[in-house]
């Protein structure tokens, strides 16, 4: 199965799904041996709510020119297609999106870097990222859950290279199975982080 080309991440660019829609779960691909447990998490999670998975394939920052478009869409291709497989099995909708870490610049590059995965989730009406605890600076869980707390959602789920552990900013760990039980608290947890309707009419009207 050839991965399908990916959006690219932009603010007047990335397609948002309508409120109505099942929020997806966002899936961090960075290239990384621990990109397949991050999406057995994110399929174990979206599939008993038949929720599509917000696959999004992390680029490095950019050190010289600008990338061509195609470039990064043969790039995330690359990544994507080592977990396409995972999704396809399951039967789960497949958001693909390339989206480039931003360069070095200013102060805090690793809350920079988490507060644009975060905001790529939030323009897709995701609630639940799920990521690697091990991963690149910016990019790991615990930058997730910081630049989280900040933001106020989406709600980070962390994945253990040996195992599964769910993370929410400012209460520790959270449930660290995802059996039936465990999924339904990592959702409730989750929804927390939605805005309410007249939070996303005051958004949306300021867009």
């Amino acid at each position: 199965m050839s991965a399908p080309a990916p959006a690219r991440s932009a603010a007047s660019g990335t397609p948002v799904l309508p409120v109505s829609l099942p929020h997806p779960v966002t899936a961090l691909v960075t290239n990384r041996p621990e990109d397949a447990a991050v999406v057995d998490a994110a399929v174990r999670l979206a599939a008993p709510r038949k929720a599509p998975v917000l696959l999004v394939a992390v680029l490095p920052a950019e050190r010289r020119a600008p990338a061509p478009h195609r470039a990064d869409v043969d790039t995330a291709r690359m990544f994507l297609a080592r977990v396409l497989p995972r999704l396809s099995s399951a039967g789960l909708g497949c958001i693909p999106v390339a989206h480039r870490t931003p360069a070095e610049g200013g102060g805090q590059p690793r809350l920079r870097a988490a507060g644009g995965v975060l905001a790529l989730a939030a323009r897709h009406h995701s609630p639940l990222v799920v990521a690697s605890s091990r991963g690149p600076a910016g990019l790991e869980a615990t930058s997730l859950i910081e630049a989280s707390a900040v933001r106020g959602g989406p709600f980070v789920y962390a994945v253990a290279p040996t195992r599964f552990a769910a993370s929410v900013a400012g209460a520790g760990p959270g449930p660290s199975d995802l059996s039936p039980a465990g999924v339904r608290n990592v959702w409730a947890l989750a929804q927390r982080c939605l805005p309410t309707p007249a939070v996303r009419r005051v958004a949306e009207g300021a867009s």
